[in-house]
Protein backbone atom coordinates (compact mmCIF):
# COMPACT_ATOMS: atom_id res chain seq x y z
CA UNK A 1 0.00 0.00 0.00
CA UNK A 2 3.09 2.74 0.22
CA UNK A 3 4.46 1.48 -2.10
CA UNK A 4 1.33 2.25 -4.44
CA UNK A 5 0.86 5.77 -2.76
CA UNK A 6 4.49 6.84 -3.00
CA UNK A 7 4.10 5.55 -6.73
CA UNK A 8 1.05 7.53 -7.58
CA UNK A 9 2.44 10.67 -5.79
CA UNK A 10 5.64 10.61 -7.98
CA UNK A 11 3.39 10.34 -11.12
CA UNK A 12 1.19 13.25 -10.01
CA UNK A 13 4.22 15.97 -9.14
CA UNK A 14 5.65 14.76 -12.55
CA UNK A 15 2.13 16.19 -14.85
CA UNK A 16 1.99 19.39 -12.78
CA UNK A 17 5.50 19.96 -13.61
CA UNK A 18 4.99 19.67 -17.11
CA UNK A 19 1.49 22.00 -16.89
CA UNK A 20 3.36 24.59 -15.17
CA UNK A 21 6.40 23.78 -17.70
CA UNK A 22 3.68 24.29 -20.57
CA UNK A 23 1.85 26.84 -19.65
CA UNK A 24 5.19 29.06 -18.71
CA UNK A 25 6.51 28.90 -22.60
CA UNK A 26 2.98 29.94 -23.92
CA UNK A 27 2.04 26.29 -25.27
CA UNK A 28 -1.47 26.58 -24.19
CA UNK A 29 -2.06 29.09 -27.35
CA UNK A 30 -1.41 28.58 -30.99
CA UNK A 31 1.77 30.61 -32.94
CA UNK A 32 -0.89 32.11 -34.65
CA UNK A 33 -3.58 32.74 -33.18
CA UNK A 34 -4.47 36.56 -31.22
CA UNK A 35 -5.65 37.17 -28.23
CA UNK A 36 -8.55 38.24 -27.16
CA UNK A 37 -7.29 41.88 -26.22
CA UNK A 38 -5.14 42.78 -29.30
CA UNK A 39 -6.08 45.57 -30.95
CA UNK A 40 -7.81 45.33 -34.65
CA UNK A 41 -5.53 45.85 -37.56
CA UNK A 42 -5.14 49.79 -38.64
CA UNK A 43 -5.00 51.28 -41.80
CA UNK A 44 -1.14 51.45 -41.42
CA UNK A 45 0.80 49.39 -43.78
CA UNK A 46 3.54 47.44 -42.21
CA UNK A 47 7.37 48.43 -42.20
CA UNK A 48 8.71 47.68 -45.33
CA UNK A 49 12.53 48.05 -46.75
CA UNK A 50 13.12 50.95 -49.20
CA UNK A 51 16.38 51.34 -50.77
CA UNK A 52 18.00 48.89 -48.42
CA UNK A 53 16.76 50.71 -45.45
CA UNK A 54 13.58 49.67 -42.56
CA UNK A 55 10.39 52.48 -43.48
CA UNK A 56 8.15 53.42 -40.88
CA UNK A 57 4.39 52.41 -41.73
CA UNK A 58 2.41 55.13 -43.66
CA UNK A 59 -0.01 56.85 -41.16
CA UNK A 60 -3.69 58.18 -42.35
CA UNK A 61 -3.59 61.90 -41.99
CA UNK A 62 -6.36 64.59 -42.76
CA UNK A 63 -5.04 67.18 -44.82
CA UNK A 64 -6.47 70.49 -46.12
CA UNK A 65 -5.38 72.09 -49.19
CA UNK A 66 -4.29 76.04 -48.75
CA UNK A 67 -3.73 78.23 -51.73
CA UNK A 68 -1.39 81.69 -51.30
CA UNK A 69 -2.56 84.77 -51.53
CA UNK A 70 -0.59 87.87 -51.93
CA UNK A 71 -1.12 90.30 -48.24
CA UNK A 72 1.61 93.24 -47.05
CA UNK A 73 3.61 92.22 -44.52
CA UNK A 74 3.82 93.87 -41.53
CA UNK A 75 6.14 94.55 -38.88
CA UNK A 76 4.72 94.61 -35.15
CA UNK A 77 6.24 95.64 -32.15
CA UNK A 78 5.25 96.53 -28.29
CA UNK A 79 4.92 101.06 -28.23
CA UNK A 80 3.53 103.21 -25.95
CA UNK A 81 2.01 106.96 -26.47
CA UNK A 82 4.01 109.79 -25.35
CA UNK A 83 3.34 113.61 -25.86
CA UNK A 84 4.45 115.21 -29.06
CA UNK A 85 5.90 118.01 -26.56
CA UNK A 86 6.23 118.62 -23.13
CA UNK A 87 8.26 121.79 -21.78
CA UNK A 88 9.08 123.48 -18.38
CA UNK A 89 7.97 127.30 -18.45
CA UNK A 90 10.40 128.84 -16.03
CA UNK A 91 10.55 132.41 -14.92
CA UNK A 92 12.21 134.95 -17.66
CA UNK A 93 12.43 137.73 -14.45
CA UNK A 94 11.72 138.34 -10.72
CA UNK A 95 7.88 138.78 -9.27
CA UNK A 96 5.41 137.97 -7.11
CA UNK A 97 2.82 136.01 -8.53
CA UNK A 98 -0.26 137.81 -7.98
CA UNK A 99 -2.87 135.65 -9.87
CA UNK A 100 -2.81 131.87 -11.48
CA UNK A 101 -4.88 131.93 -14.40
CA UNK A 102 -4.66 127.76 -15.53
CA UNK A 103 -5.17 124.74 -13.56
CA UNK A 104 -4.11 121.78 -13.67
CA UNK A 105 -4.85 119.43 -16.26
CA UNK A 106 -7.04 122.31 -18.15
CA UNK A 107 -6.80 123.32 -22.11
CA UNK A 108 -4.81 126.47 -22.78
CA UNK A 109 -4.79 128.34 -26.76
CA UNK A 110 -1.28 129.30 -27.40
CA UNK A 111 -0.59 133.08 -26.05
CA UNK A 112 -3.55 132.70 -23.13
CA UNK A 113 -2.09 133.59 -19.83
CA UNK A 114 -1.12 130.91 -17.36
CA UNK A 115 0.11 133.41 -14.02
CA UNK A 116 0.85 136.67 -13.81
CA UNK A 117 3.58 138.15 -11.78
CA UNK A 118 3.46 141.99 -10.24
CA UNK A 119 4.46 144.94 -11.72
CA UNK A 120 7.01 146.79 -9.05
CA UNK A 121 8.73 149.64 -10.28
CA UNK A 122 8.08 148.53 -13.83
CA UNK A 123 5.47 151.04 -15.30
CA UNK A 124 7.50 153.74 -13.75
CA UNK A 125 10.70 152.89 -15.79
CA UNK A 126 8.59 152.75 -18.51
CA UNK A 127 6.96 156.15 -18.32
CA UNK A 128 10.69 157.34 -17.98
CA UNK A 129 12.30 155.53 -20.92
CA UNK A 130 9.27 156.94 -22.85
CA UNK A 131 10.35 160.39 -21.75
CA UNK A 132 14.18 160.30 -22.59
CA UNK A 133 12.94 158.74 -25.92
CA UNK A 134 11.07 161.77 -27.24
CA UNK A 135 13.88 164.17 -25.48
CA UNK A 136 17.03 162.40 -27.85
CA UNK A 137 14.29 162.65 -30.55
CA UNK A 138 13.44 165.72 -30.46
CA UNK A 139 17.68 166.60 -29.87
CA UNK A 140 18.59 164.73 -33.00
CA UNK A 141 16.09 165.98 -35.33
CA UNK A 142 17.25 169.75 -34.33
CA UNK A 143 21.32 168.40 -34.78
CA UNK A 144 19.76 167.79 -38.37
CA UNK A 145 18.24 171.20 -39.09
CA UNK A 146 21.62 172.78 -38.46
CA UNK A 147 23.34 171.07 -40.42
CA UNK A 148 21.47 172.09 -43.08
CA UNK A 149 22.76 175.70 -42.03
CA UNK A 150 26.25 174.24 -41.35
CA UNK A 151 26.12 175.66 -37.76
CA UNK A 152 26.76 171.50 -36.37
CA UNK A 153 29.02 168.92 -37.08
CA UNK A 154 29.31 165.36 -37.91
CA UNK A 155 30.21 164.30 -34.74
CA UNK A 156 27.60 166.11 -32.79
CA UNK A 157 25.00 164.72 -35.39
CA UNK A 158 26.50 161.09 -34.57
CA UNK A 159 26.35 161.49 -30.97
CA UNK A 160 22.42 162.28 -30.64
CA UNK A 161 21.79 159.46 -33.16
CA UNK A 162 23.47 157.15 -30.44
CA UNK A 163 21.73 159.15 -27.89
CA UNK A 164 18.64 158.05 -29.39
CA UNK A 165 19.40 154.62 -30.30
CA UNK A 166 20.44 154.13 -26.48
CA UNK A 167 16.84 155.27 -25.22
CA UNK A 168 15.05 153.05 -28.08
CA UNK A 169 16.56 150.04 -26.97
CA UNK A 170 15.89 150.98 -23.09
CA UNK A 171 12.28 151.46 -23.77
CA UNK A 172 12.12 148.34 -25.44
CA UNK A 173 13.86 146.18 -22.27
CA UNK A 174 11.07 147.49 -20.31
CA UNK A 175 8.57 146.80 -22.52
CA UNK A 176 9.69 143.22 -22.69
CA UNK A 177 10.29 143.39 -19.15
CA UNK A 178 6.58 144.26 -18.36
CA UNK A 179 4.98 141.52 -21.21
CA UNK A 180 7.14 138.68 -19.44
CA UNK A 181 5.19 139.42 -16.36
CA UNK A 182 2.66 137.56 -17.64
CA UNK A 183 3.20 133.97 -18.70
CA UNK A 184 1.86 132.87 -22.20
CA UNK A 185 1.42 129.55 -23.32
CA UNK A 186 3.85 128.42 -25.85
CA UNK A 187 1.26 126.85 -27.96
CA UNK A 188 -1.78 124.72 -27.59
CA UNK A 189 -1.24 122.66 -24.75
CA UNK A 190 -2.23 121.13 -21.46
CA UNK A 191 -1.23 122.13 -17.85
CA UNK A 192 0.21 118.73 -16.86
CA UNK A 193 1.92 120.54 -13.57
CA UNK A 194 1.79 123.85 -11.92
CA UNK A 195 4.32 124.88 -8.91
CA UNK A 196 3.07 128.43 -7.70
CA UNK A 197 0.53 129.90 -6.07
CA UNK A 198 -0.37 133.44 -5.56
CA UNK A 199 1.79 135.11 -3.68
CA UNK A 200 4.81 133.06 -4.04
CA UNK A 201 8.18 134.47 -5.11
CA UNK A 202 9.27 134.29 -8.75
CA UNK A 203 12.90 133.71 -9.42
CA UNK A 204 14.95 133.86 -12.88
CA UNK A 205 14.72 130.52 -13.78
CA UNK A 206 12.07 129.42 -11.38
CA UNK A 207 9.57 126.35 -12.82
CA UNK A 208 6.24 127.70 -13.12
CA UNK A 209 4.29 125.28 -14.96
CA UNK A 210 5.16 121.76 -17.07
CA UNK A 211 3.30 122.29 -20.43
CA UNK A 212 2.41 119.65 -22.70
CA UNK A 213 1.00 119.29 -26.11
CA UNK A 214 -0.57 115.41 -27.05
CA UNK A 215 -2.06 116.47 -30.62
CA UNK A 216 -0.83 114.61 -32.56
CA UNK A 217 -0.18 112.00 -30.45
CA UNK A 218 2.90 109.94 -30.56
CA UNK A 219 3.33 106.42 -30.59
CA UNK A 220 6.59 105.23 -29.91
CA UNK A 221 8.15 101.98 -30.30
CA UNK A 222 11.72 100.13 -31.10
CA UNK A 223 12.09 98.07 -34.73
CA UNK A 224 14.62 95.48 -34.61
CA UNK A 225 17.30 95.72 -37.16
CA UNK A 226 15.85 93.22 -39.66
CA UNK A 227 12.64 95.13 -40.24
CA UNK A 228 14.31 98.97 -40.07
CA UNK A 229 15.25 99.01 -43.81
CA UNK A 230 11.49 98.86 -45.44
CA UNK A 231 10.51 101.72 -42.86
CA UNK A 232 10.94 105.32 -43.29
CA UNK A 233 9.62 108.57 -43.17
CA UNK A 234 5.70 109.18 -43.89
CA UNK A 235 4.65 105.14 -44.03
CA UNK A 236 1.63 104.80 -42.72
CA UNK A 237 1.04 102.85 -39.69
CA UNK A 238 -1.94 101.58 -37.13
CA UNK A 239 -1.82 100.96 -33.44
CA UNK A 240 -3.85 99.23 -31.01
CA UNK A 241 -4.16 100.80 -27.75
CA UNK A 242 -4.45 98.95 -24.10
CA UNK A 243 -8.29 99.63 -24.09
CA UNK A 244 -8.75 97.97 -27.56
CA UNK A 245 -9.02 101.43 -29.80
CA UNK A 246 -7.58 101.06 -32.94
CA UNK A 247 -5.78 104.40 -34.71
CA UNK A 248 -3.82 105.33 -37.14
CA UNK A 249 -0.94 107.98 -37.98
CA UNK A 250 1.86 108.44 -40.12
CA UNK A 251 5.27 107.89 -39.36
CA UNK A 252 7.08 111.01 -38.53
CA UNK A 253 10.45 109.55 -36.71
CA UNK A 254 12.93 106.59 -37.76
CA UNK A 255 16.29 106.72 -35.65
CA UNK A 256 19.54 106.96 -37.94
CA UNK A 257 21.50 104.84 -35.40
CA UNK A 258 20.62 102.03 -33.21
CA UNK A 259 20.36 101.29 -29.26
CA UNK A 260 23.52 100.03 -28.13
CA UNK A 261 22.23 97.74 -25.82
CA UNK A 262 19.05 96.53 -27.54
CA UNK A 263 20.30 96.82 -31.66
CA UNK A 264 16.94 98.12 -31.81
CA UNK A 265 16.28 101.61 -33.63
CA UNK A 266 12.99 104.11 -32.58
CA UNK A 267 9.92 104.63 -34.52
CA UNK A 268 7.71 107.38 -34.00
CA UNK A 269 3.96 107.44 -35.24
CA UNK A 270 2.27 110.50 -35.12
CA UNK A 271 -1.41 110.20 -34.21
CA UNK A 272 -3.86 112.95 -35.11
CA UNK A 273 -5.53 114.18 -31.39
CA UNK A 274 -7.68 117.02 -31.66
CA UNK A 275 -9.93 116.04 -29.43
CA UNK A 276 -7.22 115.12 -26.79
CA UNK A 277 -9.17 111.29 -26.07
CA UNK A 278 -5.87 109.98 -26.50
CA UNK A 279 -3.96 110.22 -23.54
CA UNK A 280 0.43 110.04 -23.56
CA UNK A 281 1.78 106.80 -21.37
CA UNK A 282 -0.53 104.13 -22.68
CA UNK A 283 1.11 101.04 -23.82
CA UNK A 284 -0.07 99.80 -27.59
CA UNK A 285 0.99 97.39 -30.16
CA UNK A 286 2.19 99.29 -33.24
CA UNK A 287 1.90 97.96 -36.48
CA UNK A 288 3.29 99.29 -40.17
CA UNK A 289 2.35 97.32 -43.42
CA UNK A 290 5.60 97.00 -45.27
CA UNK A 291 6.02 94.91 -49.04
CA UNK A 292 3.27 92.92 -50.36
CA UNK A 293 4.18 89.29 -50.36
CA UNK A 294 2.30 85.47 -50.65
CA UNK A 295 1.09 84.03 -47.58
CA UNK A 296 -1.16 81.12 -46.26
CA UNK A 297 -3.72 81.84 -43.40
CA UNK A 298 -3.79 79.24 -41.16
CA UNK A 299 -5.37 78.43 -37.96
CA UNK A 300 -2.57 78.68 -34.98
CA UNK A 301 -3.33 74.90 -33.87
CA UNK A 302 -1.74 74.13 -37.37
CA UNK A 303 2.13 75.61 -36.54
CA UNK A 304 4.31 73.25 -34.70
CA UNK A 305 8.20 73.26 -33.66
CA UNK A 306 10.78 71.03 -34.70
CA UNK A 307 13.54 69.87 -32.79
CA UNK A 308 15.12 72.47 -32.78
CA UNK A 309 12.36 75.16 -31.99
CA UNK A 310 11.63 76.60 -35.55
CA UNK A 311 8.27 77.49 -36.04
CA UNK A 312 6.86 75.66 -38.62
CA UNK A 313 3.81 73.72 -40.65
CA UNK A 314 3.51 69.60 -41.88
CA UNK A 315 2.38 69.78 -44.99
CA UNK A 316 2.63 66.30 -47.36
CA UNK A 317 4.77 66.42 -50.45
CA UNK A 318 4.15 64.92 -53.69
CA UNK A 319 5.92 61.89 -52.74
CA UNK A 320 2.83 61.42 -49.74
CA UNK A 321 5.31 61.95 -47.42
CA UNK A 322 5.01 64.51 -43.89
CA UNK A 323 7.47 67.27 -44.36
CA UNK A 324 8.29 69.93 -42.00
CA UNK A 325 9.12 73.48 -43.73
CA UNK A 326 9.53 76.56 -41.57
CA UNK A 327 7.84 79.44 -41.90
CA UNK A 328 7.81 82.95 -41.51
CA UNK A 329 4.90 84.98 -38.97
CA UNK A 330 3.63 88.10 -41.22
CA UNK A 331 0.57 89.26 -38.89
CA UNK A 332 -2.49 88.10 -37.18
CA UNK A 333 -6.20 88.47 -37.69
CA UNK A 334 -9.56 87.51 -36.10
CA UNK A 335 -9.32 84.62 -39.13
CA UNK A 336 -6.18 83.01 -38.06
CA UNK A 337 -2.16 83.59 -38.71
CA UNK A 338 -0.67 84.83 -42.04
CA UNK A 339 2.60 82.67 -42.77
CA UNK A 340 5.27 82.42 -45.37
CA UNK A 341 7.86 80.24 -46.54
CA UNK A 342 5.13 77.40 -47.98
CA UNK A 343 4.80 76.21 -51.88
CA UNK A 344 1.94 78.36 -53.62
CA UNK A 345 -0.43 75.30 -53.03
CA UNK A 346 0.45 73.56 -50.13
CA UNK A 347 -1.65 70.26 -48.91
CA UNK A 348 -1.85 71.04 -44.84
CA UNK A 349 -1.80 68.09 -42.10
CA UNK A 350 -4.43 69.07 -39.98
CA UNK A 351 -5.54 66.17 -38.30
CA UNK A 352 -2.50 63.64 -37.18
CA UNK A 353 0.02 65.87 -37.68
CA UNK A 354 1.18 65.39 -33.91
CA UNK A 355 1.47 61.33 -35.15
CA UNK A 356 3.74 61.74 -38.58
CA UNK A 357 7.95 62.81 -38.32
CA UNK A 358 9.34 64.25 -41.08
CA UNK A 359 9.82 61.74 -44.22
CA UNK A 360 7.33 59.52 -42.88
CA UNK A 361 4.95 58.00 -45.31
CA UNK A 362 1.02 58.96 -44.97
CA UNK A 363 -2.26 58.04 -46.45
CA UNK A 364 -4.06 61.62 -47.16
CA UNK A 365 -7.79 61.79 -46.69
CA UNK A 366 -9.79 65.41 -46.79
CA UNK A 367 -9.52 66.69 -42.69
CA UNK A 368 -13.44 67.68 -43.49
CA UNK A 369 -14.41 63.73 -43.49
CA UNK A 370 -12.49 62.59 -40.54
CA UNK A 371 -13.67 65.73 -38.27
CA UNK A 372 -17.71 64.74 -39.83
CA UNK A 373 -17.02 60.85 -39.23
Amino acid sequence: MDRFFNKSTLMALIVAVAIIVWMATGSLTTPNSSSAGAAPQSATRPDRAVGGQNERASVRVGVRHSSAQSISRVVSVSARTEPNRIVEIRGEIEGRVVSVDAERGSFVREGAPLARLDMRDRQARLAQAKAQLDQHRIQHEAALELREQNLTSEVQIAETRARLVSSEAVLEDIELEIARTIVRAPFDGVVQERDVEVGDLVRIGDRIVEFVDTDPIIVVGDVNERNIGSLSAGHAGQATLADGTYVNGTVRYVAPVANAGTRTFQIELAVPNPNLEYRAGITAELEMATDDVFGHLLSPALLTLNDTGDIGVKIVDENSRALFVEVELLRSDTQGVWVAGLPAQAEIIAIGQGFVIDGQLVDTVPAESIAEA
